[in-house]
């Protein structure tokens, strides 16, 4: 299945089960394509006005998902990060959250599986990865990575606005 009918199969889940969709951002901004997920999760936060969508940008900062998550109790999770998964660069793959470990880049220190495990919230939670070309310091994001960002970002609106 590709990385679009899962999405919307997530979505079409969540609606009817009830529940928060909650969209988390993470990366470096000052690495590169790492700053891929940073961005698209300030769109979506900027375009959405839907309470029951709550966009929320970590950046490297991992460590506080715990704390930021709990008061919200979601009903799923959707993190945006970079990712090598062995891709072609701006390669869009949708991940179960224990599948990503290892995938998404480091630059946050500790994988988000363990996280999650840290914020005892158990539902279910993925990771839209998008494969990175360049992680250099004080690049900004690169063509394909940008292109890949674009059309999350458009497949992520048609969806949600709807709601």
């Amino acid at each position: 299945m590709n990385w679009r009918k899962e999405l919307k199969q997530i979505i079409d889940d969540l609606l009817m089960r009830g529940g928060d969709l909650v969209l988390v951002g993470v990366g470096n901004p000052l690495r590169g394509d790492d700053g891929v997920g940073v961005e698209l999760a300030k769109t979506l936060k900027r375009l959405l006005k839907n309470e029951k969508i709550k966009v929320v940008i970590v950046e490297d900062r991992v460590d506080l998902i715990p704390r930021m998550l709990k008061p919200m109790a979601p009903g799923a999770i959707i993190f945006f990060d970079a990712a090598d998964f062995g891709g072609r660069s701006g390669e869009i793959r949708l991940m179960k959250l224990e599948e990503a470990s290892g995938k998404t880049i480091s630059t946050h220190g500790m994988p988000l599986d363990l996280i999650m495990k840290l914020s005892e919230i158990s539902v279910p939670a993925y990771v839209l990865g998008i494969q990175v070309e360049t992680l250099e310091f004080g690049r900004g994001i690169s063509p394909a990575v940008r292109a890949a960002e674009e059309v999350v970002t458009s497949f992520l609106l048609s969806l949600l606005m709807r709601l």
